[in-house]
């Protein structure tokens, strides 16, 4: 359960859509390029007319960017390919276009007349935007551009509409040479099965991961290289989008990482008048990916007090669930984390909540950031509520990573049963200021326990 609790302060927020028709300037964004350039997030997207009612109303592109996720920039139509000098090769039905990073320029892929790939240059993320070339470079659906951690960069797509490869639509993929703009061999098949569209790739952990839409949702494949013979399907990463059909790309930023994508049930939309939205992604320890689970504000927006040296207390919006509580203290659900390995949220039956964390194995950990302390290094208490059948486990409290600082211990010894709930604790020495929480969990075979909350109560002087 979570709650807002207002005090005097400034309140920062993140939201799904990012854009609402009660914004200034307020366009349809869809088709989301997610980036990360210079710290910042990019999202290079294509543009859906108020009017719309086909997609061959597309015609021109927009950019949002964030330094935070929360705040956003609106940077309006930024490439207008068809009334752009330079671009005269670029026809109709603007969509799903991607952007890249190399060598001092950014580069906009976007399709022109559904299947040619144009591209434009730039010395900055949001333009102004010149063509990097006189015609086409090649013929591709819904072409994405990924540079991988040596320079080489790689072009991907699906031929659907597209005569490059064996009959039928697959995930296709080719290398591009170092000007970016010109092919460095042939196409090449990368999934035994068929896709519809949106095909998208990220590298993590030195996985690399495709998606497509397939049907009615959008599925993923991995494989250990840009150019596998053959990815391995591994199944959903996300539902279809309501009311239209999905685009999504992935990016980590901050340490977590986030899949966007578009849907057409807010704002007035529909499947010609889309939004972009965003939400966390979990990856479990063999590195598949937890489905996606579509939002609307709740999970996104949420409070963490924030205690200033002096004056009343503050409150400042972040994305985990907390609240304070009548003792002062600060509480934070557990399954609120920003990241985590190995853990699933699991049903709880415990004071006024129904939701935890379980399936907790020995390794396993969840990450907080964004915990306030307070101002003082005083001693102060942290306690847990968790459940368990048997003795033997921990939690071990660190800093800034799961292998950070390590600043407490709390043993966690039989409750009676997983349906049992009790609360442990240990005393923090000289924390303050805001950190970054890690709750690493340790202990014998088999699952160790479940947990519903932890607390504190920050020291005020």
């Amino acid at each position: 359960m979570s709650v807002l609790i207002v005090f005097m302060g400034q309140f920062t927020f993140a939201q799904n859509p990012i854009l609402r028709e009660s914004d200034p300037d307020f366009i349809y964004v869809c088709d989301p390029s997610a980036q990360v350039f210079n710290g910042k997030v990019y999202v290079y997207g294509s543009h859906d007319q108020p009017d719309a009612v086909d997609y061959e109303s597309m015609k021109d592109y927009a950019i949002l960017e964030s330094s935070d996720l929360k705040t956003w920039i609106n940077h309006g139509v930024a490439l207008d390919p068809q009334l752009d000098k330079g671009f005269e090769y670029a026809q109709s039905n603007m969509n799903a276009p991607d952007a890249a990073y190399k060598d001092g320029w950014y580069y906009w892929y976007f399709p022109s007349d559904i299947t040619h790939v144009g591209v434009a240059k730039s010395r900055t993320p949001i333009g102004p935007w010149e063509s990097a070339v006189t015609n086409e470079i090649t013929t591709i659906f819904d072409p994405t551009v990924f540079v991988d951690d040596d320079g080489q960069a790689y072009i991907y797509g699906n031929d659907h509409w597209v005569d490059i490869g064996e009959e039928g639509s697959h995930i296709m993929g080719a290398k591009l040479k170092d000007n970016m703009i010109e092919l460095d061999g042939p196409w090449i098949r990368l999934s035994k099965e068929n896709v519809n569209e949106a095909v998208h790739i990220f590298k993590r952990n030195g996985i690399y991961y495709f998606s497509a839409r397939v049907g009615a949702i959008t599925k993923y494949w991995m494989a250990d290289s840009p150019l596998p013979q053959y990815a391995t399907l591994k199944g959903e990463l996300a539902p279809n989008s309501p009311e239209s059909p999905n685009h999504t790309s992935a990016i980590e930023f901050n340490n977590q990482w986030y899949l966007f994508y578009h849907r057409g049930d807010v704002n007035h939309g529909d499947r010609h008048r889309r939004s972009v939205c965003f939400d966390k992604m979990t990856f479990r320890k063999d590195g598949t990916i937890e489905p996606i689970v579509y939002t609307l504000d709740e999970g996104v927006e949420i409070t963490v007090p924030v205690y200033p040296k002096r004056g009343k207390r503050n409150i400042q919006k972040k994305e985990v669930q907390g609240k304070v509580m009548d003792d002062g203290s600060v509480r934070i659900e557990a399954e609120s984390y920003m990241t985590n390995s190995g853990t699933k949220v699991v049903k709880v039956k415990d004071e006024d909540t129904t939701k935890g964390i379980g399936t907790i194995l020995n390794g396993d950990w969840t990450g907080y950031e964004n915990i306030e302390f307070g101002e003082s290094a005083s001693p102060f208490t942290f306690r847990v509520r968790a459940s368990t059948p048997k003795d033997g486990g921990a939690i071990v409290l660190r800093i800034n990573s799961p292998t950070g600082t390590i600043i407490g211990n709390i043993p966690i010894t039989s409750t009676g049963g997983w349906n049992n709930y009790k609360t442990f604790s240990t005393t923090l020495n000289r924390i303050r200021g805001s950190q970054t929480i890690y709750l690493c969990y340790t202990g014998d075979d088999g699952d160790l326990f479940n947990l519903n909350w932890f607390d504190w109560t920050p020291s005020l002087k």
